[in-house]
C-alpha cells in the first residue's frame, strides 16, 4: 500500500478531488443516504482476462447520493488494493440503476481509474504472450454490479469491473479485470 502513495501520488489526487467534490454531489439530493461498499475481488479475472496479475483484493467505495438528473446516478469513489505487489487502484465515476425489482438490483458503472501498474514491459513479451504495460496512467474503467437486497440498507452483490482503453488510446493496453463479491451498506 505504501507502495502506492510514495510512488504515484497521482492516485492520492485523484482520491481528493473525488472527495472535495463530494458535498457538492450531495447537495444534489439529501434524502439518500450514502452507500458504502466493500468487496472480496479476484484479481485479473474476467472473460477478457490474460491472468497475468494474481491475488485477491480488497475493494472499498462509496457511492454519494444520486444526481438529479437522467437515471439519478450516483457519483462513486473507490480503490481496489492488491496486496501481493501486482495492480493497485482508486477510481471515481458514477453509478446508474439500471433495475430495480423488489429485492433484485442491477446497476451499471462508468469511471476513469488510475493505477499503479507498469506503464511499459518487454515488446517481444508484449507481443507473443500478451504480457503488455498498461500504456497510460489514467484510463476508463467499465462495471456491472448485481445484487439481493437482505434488507432497506443493505444488500449483497456479484461485481465485476474492466479498466481498458483499447480503441481510445495508441498505447500497450494490458487492461486489468477484477470480479467478486461486495456487501453494500448505509446508515
Amino acid at each position: 500500500m505504501r507502495r502506492i502513495f510514495r510512488h504515484h501520488p497521482g492516485l492520492i489526487g485523484l482520491a481528493l478531488i473525488a472527495l472535495a467534490a463530494a458535498p457538492f454531489a450531495q447537495a444534489a439530493s439529501t434524502d439518500d443516504s450514502p452507500i458504502y461498499a466493500i468487496g472480496v475481488l479476484g484479481h485479473d479475472q474476467g472473460p477478457a482476462s490474460d491472468h497475468n496479475e494474481h491475488g485477491i483484493d480488497l475493494n472499498l467505495e462509496v457511492q454519494f447520493a444520486p444526481l438529479d438528473f437522467w437515471a439519478r446516478p450516483r457519483p462513486h469513489l473507490g480503490a481496489t488494493i492488491n496486496f501481493i505487489g501486482d495492480t493497485s487502484v482508486a477510481y471515481a465515476g458514477l453509478s446508474f440503476p439500471v433495475y430495480r425489482h423488489r429485492n433484485w438490483l442491477l446497476d451499471g458503472f462508468i469511471s476513469a481509474v488510475a493505477h499503479d501498474g507498469p506503464l511499459h514491459k518487454d515488446r517481444e513479451s508484449c507481443r507473443q504472450d500478451s504480457d503488455c504495460g498498461y500504456g497510460v496512467r489514467v484510463m476508463p474503467r467499465l462495471g456491472v454490479e448485481l445484487g439481493y437486497r437482505l434488507d432497506e440498507k443493505s444488500a449483497i452483490t456479484v461485481y465485476y469491473d474492466h479498466m481498458s482503453h483499447y480503441w481510445i488510446i495508441d498505447a500497450e493496453n494490458e487492461g486489468l479485470e477484477h470480479a467478486g463479491l461486495r456487501y453494500l451498506f448505509s446508515f
